[in-house]
């Protein structure tokens, strides 16, 4: 199985991503993620990174490049599910509102906190 599995149900995107995401695979990531919301128009996107054990800054900016196609395409957005590393690269970076995880709940389900 590889990095990425897209699915579309109702309106919803899931862009659901495993493994490392880095350097070495951030670009045709990014563009898989890119096409799947051009290409579903969907009113919501949602990246689930429960599975990811390892994000660099170009696995960062893989995410802020499907929110700014989230945007292009009038769609709503959210990260869901990140363990705790993640979760800490996220709020390092100044992402977690951006991303749909600066609630009370302290980031949500599966936050790792």
């Amino acid at each position: 199985m590889g990095p990425l599995s897209v699915s579309l149900d109702q309106g919803t995107l899931c862009l659901a991503l495993r493994g490392d995401i880095d350097f070495v695979n951030s670009a045709p990531i990014t563009q898989a993620m890119r096409e799947a919301v051009a290409e579903g128009r969907p009113k919501l996107v949602v990246v689930d990174v429960a599975e990811v054990s390892f994000l660099d800054s170009s696995g960062l900016g893989a995410l802020v490049a499907v929110l700014r196609a989230a945007a292009d395409c009038g769609a709503a957005f959210r990260v869901e599910r990140p363990n705790a590393n993640v979760y800490g690269q996220f709020e390092i970076a100044g992402l977690l509102e951006l991303f749909g995880l600066g609630g009370s709940d302290g980031g949500g389900s599966g936050a790792g906190r």
